[in-house]
């Protein structure tokens, strides 16, 4: 490879840089927002300067800000169970992004990507349920982990939010070890999804 000669980075080479999923990669591609090549097997491949213009303009992290802070989405209407999260998360350096009803989940959820959802069941304006599913149906949404933090400890209750989606489960009240070692565990395992 010659020097003029420009390093071509896969999906999953530019979502590690962007510390996104390759799906996210795929669909920015897809809307016009990187400009990438087709192999002729048909993998994109993004140019060095293309993927470097795009995290400019969306401001992807430019590499002298150190490491991304991970993003932990709170979707709780408690505010002691709020508080009590964020004290704990904020300590450990999480950025958070805290949501209290169902239309503001999918939305925030698919514009800022978090790297974890953390998700009451039950709530008077909200379906645990419902927002599961909802996340897991949107291809923007699909790969972000979600854990069911929530006082249903019946096993048929426990059977469902899996079932919709969520892939860990938490108990309240939980203790702050658990949470924290639940929540790098995920974070730091992502979901893989096809």
């Amino acid at each position: 490879m010659s020097d003029h000669e420009q390093k071509a980075f896969t999906t999953f080479e530019a979502a590690k840089i962007c510390h996104v999923t390759h799906h996210s990669i795929k669909n920015w591609i897809k809307q016009g927002l990187i400009k990438a090549s087709r192999t002729p097997g048909g993998h994109y491949r993004i140019l060095e300067e293309d993927l470097d213009s795009f995290r400019e303009k969306y401001d992807m992290f430019p590499r002298d800000k150190g490491p991304m802070k991970k993003r932990v989405m709170i979707v709780d209407d408690e505010p002691d169970a709020l508080a009590m999260m964020e004290n704990i998360l904020m300590d450990e350096g999480f950025e958070l992004i805290k949501v209290s009803n169902a239309t503001e989940v999918g939305l925030r959820a698919a514009q800022l990507s978090p790297d974890l959802i953390l998700l009451d069941f039950l709530m008077p304006e909200i379906n645990g349920f419902e927002v599961s599913k909802a996340l897991r149906n949107n291809e923007l949404t699909r790969s972000i982990p979600i854990m069911a933090v929530t006082a249903l400890t019946k096993e048929q209750d426990i059977e469902r939010i899996f079932e919709c989606g969520a892939d860990e489960y938490l108990a309240k009240p939980f203790r702050i070890d658990q949470l924290l070692e639940k929540v790098r565990e995920l974070i730091g395992r992502g979901r893989i999804v096809e």
